[in-house]
């Protein structure tokens, strides 16, 4: 039997800090998780952390030792259309970057559950969001990949109107159309194997604050855990404390990654 090749690198990218203010999320101990999460159990070669500004805190000191530091300057702009939101300059940036290096990027609310290892081999992997499109929250790609050219090349047609009711547009719908028109170039997982549960509020509810009889993550890979609808909620405040001593089922799986 002919050995699997990786086609996908062992790389890491995160992307957090483009404005100042960090969006009112500053660096905290569930970026801290994600970023620990992602080393201990995908053991990759390189953690590229890509920033703005820099974090600070006890957090991001004790998260800083795990990553490597890449400084940039976001794009204001794409093909003469302007980025007005962070998060659509952070759309373009997590692509550059795939197309660049390859690799696996993450949002810095993913925690890592098992390994993406027999994933690799694929040109390019994405997953589904329930019925909305491809999320773009995690992305596996080989450099140089086809998809991320036609992706990024699709900014073409960017609309910029801020984080409007287009914001998801590039990021979630055009992939699932390329998907579409290019099958051959493009492995999708079920939404169960990336992103379940879902950001419903009864989903986010029982996932971090239920009794952990109800699992949602038996198949997933990772849990994006939805920070800009969770943070108020469960994430703003968390707590070593609250993970050690919870029974839900975010808690236990948050737990091996304190240290």
């Amino acid at each position: 039997m002919n050995p699997i090749v990786n086609e996908i690198p062992n790389i890491i990218h995160f992307c957090f800090g483009f404005t100042a203010d960090f969006g009112g999320k500053p660096f905290s101990l569930i970026h801290y998780l994600a970023i620990r999460s992602a080393v201990e159990i995908q053991r990759p070669d390189i953690v590229r952390f890509m920033y703005k500004h820099e974090p600070d805190g006890e957090w991001w000191q004790r998260a800083k030792r795990l990553v490597e530091l890449v400084p940039i300057e976001p794009p204001e702009e794409i093909f003469g259309k302007p980025l007005l939101h962070p998060a659509h300059r952070a759309d373009v940036v997590r692509l550059q970057a795939l197309h660049e290096y390859g690799g696996i990027y993450l949002d810095v609310d993913v925690l890592c559950l098992r390994p993406f290892d027999e994933l690799r081999h694929h040109k390019m992997v994405m997953g589904q969001e329930a019925d909305a499109g491809l999320c773009n929250a995690v992305i596996l790609a080989q450099p140089n990949s086809d998809f991320i050219a036609r992706w990024l090349d699709e900014f073409r047609s960017f609309r910029s109107r801020g984080r409007d009711a287009f914001w998801g547009e590039h990021a979630v719908k055009v992939p699932a159309r390329l998907a579409g028109e290019y099958p051959d170039e493009i492995h999708i997982v079920g939404p169960e194997r990336f992103f379940w549960p879902m950001y419903w509020p009864d989903h986010l509810s029982t996932f971090f604050s239920g009794d952990g009889s109800s699992a949602f993550c038996d198949d997933s890979y990772c849990v994006h855990l939805w920070e800009q609808l969770s943070w108020e909620s469960y994430l703003r405040d968390l707590v070593p404390d609250q993970i050690r001593c919870g029974q839900s089922e975010f808690d236990k799986l948050a737990r091996p990654f304190l240290d």
